[in-house]
């Protein structure tokens, strides 16, 4: 009797009360960050569940996990590489993400994931059977409506500067207006205070060249994957070979990217120049600037009768890696299947089958030669639960297989500078490392082989990477080149980092570097 009066006991619904609390955390997203753009995105998924009787609050949070997901994807992007999710990051998906989830657990669990949350999420939205109702009709218009302003916004508003504060943040908004993104510009006014700005060095009148010795060496550059100085966390550790003490010259380095993005600093190394400079995080230069950078040590090398040459652990469509090259003077690009190696897919492939594949293909060559090799061996994901332990193992085998490459290299009798260094630390030293700057630091050493270099040895110079080579080559007996010069005197006194010598001196550069850039 009293059960009847009071009526049956309702349920609590969890699928409505978490599409209300979906619902609610958007609205709140919106107005906060001032994004109407999830509207384009909620839109045509709203029209996809539309008269199929659900539960308005079940429709909207159906039609807003898109924009969830992709929010989260940005947010933990941006957590990992400074950067949020923009639309141009398809430069890096297309053609890697096969490669990427052979070699890493975690990107082929990731995509097994999408892939099943692809599937249940088609069978939510698609499921039940009804008409339009009135909130749906309303609903198709309101988001039409919002919709619409935002696109009229992106036409009419100044084109996105990805470099500008605002598009920093991991929102919709930043995805959807990255897609209106101009082609990356070399960055040559101060925004705060341009006339603060004094001219480049360069003189175009009278171009300076590099030059080189009469007895011009091979040159060896060894980028050494996620690799920094155990010592820093492990100070008992002692290294034997590589980064030690018999070196003509080491140091830190600083690099400009950190747990991946290995091109970004190559790019630095080669062109002398930092990837972000171009806007945003530079994360896709080899894509976006093939063909447009008109000098690199490649190009001025070549110029003096050195054979180019890089070989590469990855298949050279990796990043658009073989086309870049090829635009900055490479004549000759080796990837691991033409060197018999294996198909490119393998992360874990030994040091020393690189080092001896490349001294193979130089072998007797009459041509001095400038190589460029990548190692691969110590690419991560490392050990979860004692990362160091992993770390050290491997770069031990690299340190021996580094030190049977240089006496393999005085063994030929010819001359050859060689410089390696570490491109970024591994992901795992954010457990250990709290300090940013020190994050974006590794090694690197300079020695001259069958010769001796110019200058005194000196084992704790830091060096920024775009200063690397020119620095190297210097030791190695070569005079610097107009640019290079004009680097040397805007950097005066931050060789070590050139972000701390402030936005003029680094404008003052960039205006010198401009006349070789398209």
């Amino acid at each position: 009797m009293t059960e009847r009066a009071i009526g049956p006991e309702k349920k609590f619904d969890v699928r409505l009360a978490l599409s209300f609390v979906l619902v609610a955390a958007a609205g709140v997203y919106a107005v906060l960050f001032g994004d109407p753009y999830i509207a384009i995105l909620a839109l045509p998924f709203f029209a996809l569940g539309c008269a199929r009787g659900k539960h308005p609050y079940v429709l909207t949070a159906l039609a807003l996990l898109p924009a969830a997901l992709l929010l989260a994807i940005s947010f933990g992007k941006s957590v990992a590489t400074g950067m949020p999710l923009v639309a141009y990051d398809h430069f890096f998906l297309r053609g890697n993400l096969v490669m990427l989830a052979y070699n890493d657990w975690r990107v082929a669990s990731g995509l097994l994931l999408t892939a099943v949350a692809i599937f249940f999420y088609a069978r939510a939205m698609l499921s039940g059977k009804g008409s339009f109702s009135v909130f749906e009709k309303g609903g198709l218009v309101a988001l039409a409506l919002v919709a619409g302003y935002c696109i009229y916004a992106m036409r009419t508003e100044p084109q996105i500067a990805i470099w500008e504060p605002q598009s920093h943040y991991p929102t919709i908004r930043t995805f959807v207006k990255s897609t209106q993104a101009t082609n990356p510009q070399l960055q040559l006014t101060a925004e705060a205070a341009p006339d603060a700005v004094p001219e480049a060095t360069l003189d175009r009148t009278v171009p300076l060249a590099m030059t080189a010795p009469s007895d011009k060496p091979d040159i060896f550059f060894i980028l050494q994957e996620s690799t920094f100085l155990p010592e820093i966390l492990l100070p008992e550790h002692r290294s034997k070979h590589l980064f030690a003490g018999d070196a003509a010259q080491r140091g830190p380095l600083r690099v400009h990217t950190y747990g991946g993005g290995t091109w970004r600093t190559e790019f630095s190394l080669t062109t002398q120049m930092r990837a972000s400079e171009f806007g945003g995080d530079g994360l896709y230069v080899f894509h976006q600037l093939e063909g447009r950078v008109h000098r690199s040590i490649f190009s001025e090398l070549k110029k003096l009768g050195y054979r180019t040459v890089v070989f590469y652990p990855v298949p050279g469509f990796f990043i658009n890696a073989a086309p870049f090259y090829a635009s900055i003077g490479v004549d000759e690009f080796y990837d691991p299947e033409s060197l018999g190696i294996n198909k490119g897919w393998d992360w874990k492939t030994p040091d020393e089958k690189f080092y001896q594949a490349m001294l193979k293909k130089l072998e007797n060559s009459p041509q001095p030669v400038v190589a460029l090799m990548l190692t691969i061996s110590q690419h991560g994901p490392h050990a979860t639960q004692d990362p160091m332990t992993d770390y050290v193992e491997r770069f031990d085998a690299a340190d021996r297989a580094y030190g049977d490459f240089i006496d393999q290299v005085a063994a030929r009798g010819r001359r050859a500078g060689v410089v390696t260094f570490g491109d970024h630390q591994p992901e795992f030293t954010l457990r250990y490392i709290a300090d940013e700057t020190a994050r974006y630091t590794t090694t690197y050493d300079i020695r001259c082989v069958n010769f001796a270099c110019t200058g005194a040895p000196d084992l704790a110079i830091p060096r920024d990477i775009v200063m690397l080579a020119p620095d190297a080559l210097e030791r190695f007996g070569f005079g610097l080149d107009d640019l290079s010069l004009a680097q040397r005197s805007a950097f005066a006194g931050c060789e070590g980092d050139t972000s701390l010598c402030g936005e003029a001196s680094r404008l003052r550069f960039n205006t010198a570097f401009s006349h070789y850039f398209e």
